[in-house]
């Protein structure tokens, strides 16, 4: 009960032994009764009090407007004495109900303390503490020992806080431990991961992408890594290991840790022709110990290697050969031309050592570039580039044509496009595209045909002498075409002794353009080579004589490349030039095979006939006789050509 809420007059007890009532008599005078006692006056009050009427009066004073104090003494200055008087007696106990509310707000008020200060929760939610009263009784031992056991414990606190701040300032004013406290920021250094590598924030995680999903990949590895902070132990440990330690730590995927490199061999029987690694050389060590962005990167190195052999070992099942390719476990086996395979594997070493020096024993017995002769290089970067252009044509397709309509088939507009407009043929085979394990295919072809190339013409170039084969290999060249010049020559007579050929090596045969043109197209075998090379060798060496005849001014009877008669030769077609000294006594028949050589012929001196009554022509009288060889061994010179330089001008001044 609030005091404020009644605003009648009260009266003291003992105000009762004073008060006098005041009566109005019949004549208007007033008089005045006696005092009443205090037992009477108290009697008689008590019986005008009605207890009943309190919450009525209350509520009523609620709802009623309140008053200012001025208001209400304006209000009982107009009324009279007898007003005030009524007031007066309608409330007498109101100060002893107004003293009994006091109380009971000042016992609820403590009784709320109480509580509060009583309530059994955590240090940090506790609101008020109640203190003991000090008194003059002296402290016992046990709360002495108890106070000191507290001072102590504090004192411990104080002085460990002291420390710790020192040690911090130690090592901030320190300058070699400032690029230590750098490294510990676990903010800058996210700030540099998120620069090289995609990261999202999901939950209180922080999750990165290492696939090429961006990039148009549809592999089905999400490449999700997980990025934390470096805790205090892991950081100490580095420490002492002698480590540069990192305030971040990435943890990749189980299947992804480790290093991985696909190995492409092309074997003829047990013998190597290419091989090729798909390998960075920077990332064939890796350990725990090595920095986020050796092992972010190694990782990513182990998904492009399993996409692309996934992706190889996919379209080897789907592909329809005349040998069908063989997948088995992380190898594939295509037959690239009888004889010839091609083998690709895949190969991971999961195992990571905590020392950056230590070498994975699979990449230990892994070849060297330099010490490898058989190290193809362009194969090697095919094997980057085939899987990236497979991403690139999963995001950019063939732009169909016109542009204006839709690409399909069966379309009204594209039927009216007019006549620049694909037809059916012509969308069919730009939708037709070669798969990335044809392409190595093909290129692995190339490599076997140029290999086979230019194994023959050294072997021919080291074997035959008389006369030299010189070969050019063009610097400029494709995946799958490389272009070669051969040039045969006899030395001393280079300026007009001398046949070129130009070779073109492709994916699937060889072609030859030769010197008058002709264009002769080659298989894979290495025998159409050698037998297009021994025939060329037979007619450079009548075209030499051919030209040193006309240089020497004798004349040419006969020059052909295809000589019709005598034995048939067994391999190509024989040539043959016939020429005559100046003077016209002698005639020289130089006939070349292009497997038993070339054979010179010279013919006799002119048979004297005597004369008759028959024939009367001078004419006939002289008559060329037979041919006979000549032993071009017993001739000297340093080659053929220059033998037979010597021996046509030995004949020429006869």
């Amino acid at each position: 009960m609030d005091p404020s809420d009644h605003t009648g007059l009260t009266l003291s007890v003992e105000s009762l032994q004073e008060f006098q009532v005041q009566e109005i008599g019949l004549d208007g005078q007033e008089t005045y009764a006696k005092p009443l006692s205090m037992s009477e006056n108290l009697a008689k009050l008590a019986h005008k009090i009605d207890f009943s009427e309190d919450n009525d009066d209350k509520k009523g004073d609620e709802t009623r407007p309140s008053t200012s104090v001025k208001e209400k003494e304006e209000k009982d200055s107009k009324e009279g004495v007898g007003t005030s008087f009524q007031a007066q007696q309608k409330q007498p106990w109101e100060a002893v109900k107004t003293k009994l509310r006091d109380a009971l707000t000042e016992v609820s008020v403590l009784y709320d303390v109480v509580n509060i200060a009583r309530m059994n929760r955590e240090p940090p939610y506790q609101y008020m503490v109640l203190e003991k009263v000090s008194g003059e009784t002296t402290p016992t031992t046990n709360e002495i020992a108890v106070k000191l056991l507290e001072k102590k414990k504090s004192l411990e606190g104080a002085a460990k806080i002291l420390h710790a701040g020192a040690v911090s300032m130690k090592h901030t004013s320190s300058s070699d431990k400032k690029a230590l406290v750098e490294q510990k920021n676990f903010h800058d250094e996210l700030l540099r991961l998120r620069q090289c590598w995609r990261l999202k924030r999901v939950g209180n995680s922080i999750l990165g992408d290492l696939s090429f999903r961006t990039s148009g990949s549809r592999f089905w590895h999400s490449g999700t890594f997980e990025v934390t902070k470096t805790t205090e132990e892991e950081f100490e440990a580095a420490e002492r290991r002698g480590i540069q330690p990192c305030s971040l730590k990435v943890t990749v995927p189980s299947d992804l840790e480790g290093t991985s490199y696909i190995r492409v061999l092309i074997q003829e029987g047990e013998a190597e022709i290419a091989s090729a690694y798909l390998m960075h050389s920077r990332r064939s060590q890796i350990s725990l110990d090595a920095h986020w962005q050796e092992r972010l990167e190694a990782a990513q190195n182990v998904l492009f290697c399993k996409e692309l052999f996934a992706q190889l070992a996919r379209e080897a099942v789907q592909l329809k050969a005349s040998i069908p390719h063989i997948v088995v476990g992380n190898q594939i086996i295509s037959s690239i031309i009888p004889g010839v395979q091609l083998v690709i594997r895949l190969c991971h070493d999961a195992n990571m050592s905590s020392s950056h020096d230590v070498t994975p024993n699979f990449l230990q017995a892994a070849p060297v570039r330099e010490k490898n002769a058989n190290q193809n290089i362009d194969l090697e970067q095919s094997l980057h580039q085939l899987l990236r252009e497979l991403h690139h044509s999963n995001l950019n397709g063939p732009t169909p044509r016109p542009v204006t309509t839709s690409f399909t088939f069966n379309n009204k507009r594209r039927r009216l496009a007019g006549p620049l407009a694909l037809d059916r043929r012509e969308i069919s085979e730009l939708q037709q595209n070669e798969c990335v394990l044809e392409k190595i295919l093909k290129q692995s072809r190339h490599i076997v045909l140029r290999d086979r190339t230019a194994k023959v013409l050294d072997d021919m170039a080291a074997a035959i002498q008389d006369p030299l084969i010189m070969v050019h290999w063009s610097v400029l060249q494709q995946p799958l075409q490389a272009t070669v010049k051969v040039f045969i020559s006899s030395p001393g007579y280079e300026h007009f002794a001398r046949t070129s050929m130009q070779l073109s090596i492709g994916y699937e045969d060889i072609k030859a353009i030769l010197k008058d043109g002709r264009t002769v197209s080659l298989s894979y075998q290495e025998k159409d080579l050698k037998n297009l090379l021994t025939c060329q060798l037979s007619e450079h060496r009548v075209n030499a004589v051919f030209d040193l005849a006309k240089s020497l001014r004798m004349q040419i009877i006969h020059y052909n490349f295809f000589v019709g008669v005598g034995p048939a030769p067994k391999l190509g077609n024989s040539s043959a030039v016939v020429v005559a000294t100046p003077n016209g006594k002698r005639i020289i028949a130089i006939r070349s095979d292009p497997v038993e050589g070339p054979r010179v012929l010279i013919q006799d001196e002119n048979n004297m006939r005597d004369k008759t009554d028959v024939v009367t022509d001078s004419k006939w009288e002289v008559l060329p006789s037979g041919f006979k060889e000549v032993d071009m061994s017993k001739i000297p010179g340093r080659n053929f050509v220059h033998k037979m330089d010597l021996l046509m001008g030995n004949l020429a001044h006869e």
